[in-house]
């Protein structure tokens, strides 16, 4: 099992013993609302790092980071557990529940994102065709994003990867314009700078779908080039920040963010405004 303290240690050891001293140095208090950084996917798993887990952990993450709320999704298993995520947030604020369905379950899966809704107050949908094994663009995805728009609650998607290529996201993003998309980027990088013909197909797939959002999640201190790509490829408007916590640790992700150097106005827009609008959060 991946261990967080083990990837500090191998951490310190790649950039020089005293890496740890100004991580902690740069952990922070959490500012009021209206400046603290939203988080758009975090998890929530029964176990961690060898040790029980749970809505604590996430909270002491996102306050070393000044993260202030962060979207939360179960566990990704082959019939997510929504109704145990509503429990173990349900005294924890700052945790936005969203669900995770399944469409290869069948009808089951559109029933499942009402529920969640209606009755646990979740705010949006993860679909995960790679875990799942199912096309995105398939016909048993649609009932799912039927109920998304009808319930006007976003999309988390994966990023270009199996069952989730450009053309297949770009297929379900212009069926349903009123939806709003996220796409988790995590380590792969579907964009380069434009010079780049590799990040083309994904170039077009943003412009041609205003709804689509890029979401740069996990370790975007290692990947500078990568981080700027995407923000070209979309502009600021178009880029929300996430952790994938507590796989992927939000101070390191924050601070590849702040390290890059965006003016005020595009940090806003990425760490708070967008996701802001997207979820109606006030």
């Amino acid at each position: 099992m991946f261990k967080r303290r083990d990837f500090l240690k191998s951490a310190a050891a790649a950039a020089g013993a005293g890496l740890l001293r100004p991580l902690s140095a740069l952990a922070s208090r959490v500012p009021p609302d209206d400046q603290a950084i939203i988080d758009f996917e975090t998890f929530l798993p029964q176990e961690f790092d060898g040790r029980p887990f749970g809505p604590e952990g996430l909270e002491a993450l996102a306050d070393e980071a000044g993260v202030g709320r962060f979207i939360v999704f179960p566990e990704t298993t082959p019939r997510p557990d929504n109704q145990g995520l509503a429990k173990r947030i349900k005294s924890h604020p700052r945790c936005l529940g969203c669900a995770s369905v399944n469409p290869a379950l069948g009808n089951e899966a559109a029933r499942e994102l009402e529920m969640s809704v209606k009755d646990l107050g979740f705010r949006g949908v993860r679909l995960s065709p790679t875990l799942h094994r199912y096309p995105l663009d398939a016909e048993i995805v649609l009932p799912v994003l039927a109920k998304a728009a009808d319930l006007r609650v976003p999309v988390t998607i994966d990023g270009d990867s199996e069952n989730c290529q450009p053309s297949q996201i770009a297929a379900v993003a212009l069926k349903f314009p009123g939806v709003a998309f996220i796409m988790d980027m995590g380590f792969r990088a579907p964009v380069r700078p434009p010079e780049i013909e590799a990040g083309n197909e994904m170039r077009e797939v943003v412009k041609k779908c205003p709804n689509l959002h890029l979401g740069l999640t996990a370790l975007t201190t290692c990947q500078p080039a990568y981080l700027m790509s995407t923000i070209w490829t979309g502009g600021p408007e178009r880029v929300v920040f996430g952790s994938y916590a507590p796989s992927g640790i939000p101070l390191f992700a924050v601070k590849g963010l702040k390290w890059a150097g965006l003016d005020s106005k595009a940090e806003a827009l990425i760490f708070r405004e967008n996701l802001k609008k997207i979820y109606r959060l006030g």
